[in-house]
């Protein structure tokens, strides 16, 4: 098979449309978000076969640095691909790794479910590591998926209610608005946060579109909680959540994650993906907020590659010292 990273979009999505792995992850409508975001750099490479793609692979390098982007502060991740025939898979990740190794420290690939087979992987040089997801099946409805969370977490979305909680759903004119909640969220955590420019992208990318969910969820008027989801075909992904003190005093997180359910179960979806709950045995919090709402857990975990291995170690001391200051 050749490998090309001369891909159009209508190619691209015509591949897609025939794929029963496609995800929004692994789209042209991402990648084209990320292209006008702060610190991303997407790309994308195919297998080729008689002229029609048989397998994609779509990354992103990205860096959370405010100077200069440089290999020494940036990693590629790719999210639930390569995609297609997995015969591809090794020629894939080779022009991946000739691209991502000039320009990161490490990739990681972050499977949405097990892989059938680690093996092409592993004989690239990617490590697998165990990471836990919690994955709800909406298609009981909305009583017995109230039912079967938590009784602290039912009692936290009636809590909230009670308090007088109203969801808007945001566009680009909000980014403004609702990205402080974010960065308090990511700041409080000691995690970095994409640069606003992602949000706005994405927004814009998204227009006239139903790929993109947002709700905001606004308390005597003033914004103290957001929750972002990506929708693809009949699965929701959650993305990105932030809170203000009041809002989490509020129950906010836990309400907006309820309504999302609640309007994806109205749309006729089938499933809500946390995107990720940390590694087992691992004391993660936003891990144990996913757990309460009763969803099933899953290992899909992650590949991991790593290009530099002494400016990673020395990277990871300074960010564990970043933490703690």
């Amino acid at each position: 098979m050749d490998i090309t990273a001369d891909l159009s979009d209508t190619e691209w999505s015509s591949f897609l449309s025939q794929a029963p792995d496609a995800n929004i992850f692994q789209s042209p409508l991402l990648a084209r978000a990320f292209r006008r975001a702060r610190g991303h750099r997407p790309h994308v490479l195919a297998a080729l076969s008689g002229g029609a793609v048989r397998a994609l692979l779509s990354g992103v390098i990205v860096s959370y640095s405010k100077g200069r982007v440089s290999p020494m502060t940036s990693r590629a991740i790719v999210a639930g691909g390569p995609i297609g025939n997995p015969t591809a898979f090794p020629a894939l990740l080779a022009a991946h790794d000739a691209v991502a190794a000039k320009r990161a420290l490490l990739t990681q690939i972050r499977n949405l479910r097990t892989p059938p087979d680690g093996r092409p992987f592993e004989t690239a040089g990617y490590r697998w590591e165990d990471h836990l997801n919690f994955v709800l099946d909406l298609r009981a409805g909305e009583e017995p998926v109230l039912a079967g969370m938590s009784k602290a977490r039912r009692k936290g979305i009636s809590r909230a209610e009670r308090s007088g909680l109203t969801a808007l759903e945001p566009g680009l004119n909000d980014v403004d608005s609702f990205y402080p909640l974010l960065l308090g969220t990511y700041e409080r955590a000691k995690v970095p946060l994409a640069d606003a420019t992602l949000f706005r992208s994405v927004f814009e990318a998204s227009e006239g579109g139903e790929w993109l969910w947002g709700l905001t969820a606004l308390h005597e008027g003033r914004p103290c909680a957001v929750r972002l989801c990506l929708r693809s075909g009949p699965v929701v992904y959650d993305w990105y959540a932030g809170s203000s003190d009041e809002g989490r005093s509020l129950h906010a997180d836990e309400w907006l994650v309820w309504e999302v359910l609640r309007r994806a179960i109205r749309a006729g979806c089938t499933a809500f993906d946390f995107q990720g709950a940390g590694a087992p045995g691992e004391a993660y919090g936003p891990g144990e907020f996913k757990r309460r709402f009763g969803g099933a857990e899953t290992n899909p975990g992650r590949f991991e590659k790593v290009y530099r291995p002494l400016t990673l170690k020395v990277s990871k001391i300074a960010y564990e010292l970043w933490r703690r200051w």
